[in-house]
């Protein structure tokens, strides 16, 4: 069985984020500059592909390190946009659907002055 596009690029930046953090040594905002540079193509796709990066490495920075997402105002600004986009869902499995809702959610509960705002997903 082939795995999903969502799942494999999932994987690859949630393995480019570790690896920098290990074997370079970054902090997590390092790491994430990284990830940023590394997957410029996905993150300014505009589409899916930048739902994706950008829910994952998100996720990633606030599990870790809550304060760097200050820093990040323009990816959560890109990230709340791109979530509210219905192409940016369509044709994921339901699995791949609830992964990305979660990781979306726990950026945005994480990141600073966040207050009661629900979020909502076209799918």
């Amino acid at each position: 069985m082939k795995p999903s596009p969502y799942f494999e690029l999932r994987a690859a930046v949630v393995e480019t984020f570790y690896e920098t953090l290990l074997s370079e040594r970054y902090t997590i905002g390092q790491a994430a500059g990284r990830c940023l540079v590394e997957f410029t193509r996905e993150t300014k796709s505009g589409g899916r592909d930048a739902l994706v990066a950008l829910s994952v490495l998100l996720a990633r920075v606030a599990r870790h390190d809550p304060a760097v997402l200050a820093r990040c105002r323009s990816e959560i600004a890109a990230l709340e946009a791109l979530a509210k986009q219905p192409a940016c869902w369509r044709g994921l499995s339901r699995l791949a659907k609830e992964r990305m809702q979660e990781d979306i959610r726990f950026a945005l509960e994480k990141r600073r002055g966040w207050r009661n705002q629900t979020m909502s997903f076209p799918c």
